[in-house]
């Protein structure tokens, strides 16, 4: 025992039980960081109308890349770009719909519960959006 913690010996090491403590109880702030990479479904309310995107992220470090298709014939994925702070992620593409080009924005905070909310912003137009990892 040493300046009296006691010390747990093992493999000809030695640590403090107060060191030991400290270390597991921060272990769960540290091992938990938004993970945004996988298949989600994003459900979205624009104008009174349902809409359905599926949106494919893959996360590096703090950079999000990936593609996102809403559930409309004819519309192809659309590849994105964005980034993560913490457990929020932004990320956006550019379309063309009806011979229109438009800008699609994504800004959402990942839950405790791993689902996403957020908006979505159609040329700066906010709506919100809900999300599940599929």
């Amino acid at each position: 025992m040493m300046c009296g913690v006691p010390n747990i010996v093992g493999d000809g090491r030695q640590m403090k039980l107060s060191h030991l403590i400290a270390v597991v109880a921060f272990a769960p702030c540290a091992a938990w960081a938004a993970d945004f990479s996988g298949t989600w479904r994003v459900d979205n309310l624009f104008n009174g109308q349902s809409a359905i995107i599926t949106c494919t992220l893959v996360q590096a470090g703090n950079a999000l890349t990936g593609s996102c298709k809403p559930q409309i014939p004819g519309v192809a994925p659309a590849d994105l770009t964005g980034t993560v702070d913490g457990s929020s992620a932004k990320w956006g593409y550019d379309v063309v719909f009806n011979g229109n080009k438009a800008r699609v924005d994504y800004v959402a905070e990942l839950a405790a519960d791993g689902t996403l909310k957020g908006n979505v912003l159609r040329n700066g137009s906010p709506s919100p959006i809900t999300a599940k990892k599929q």
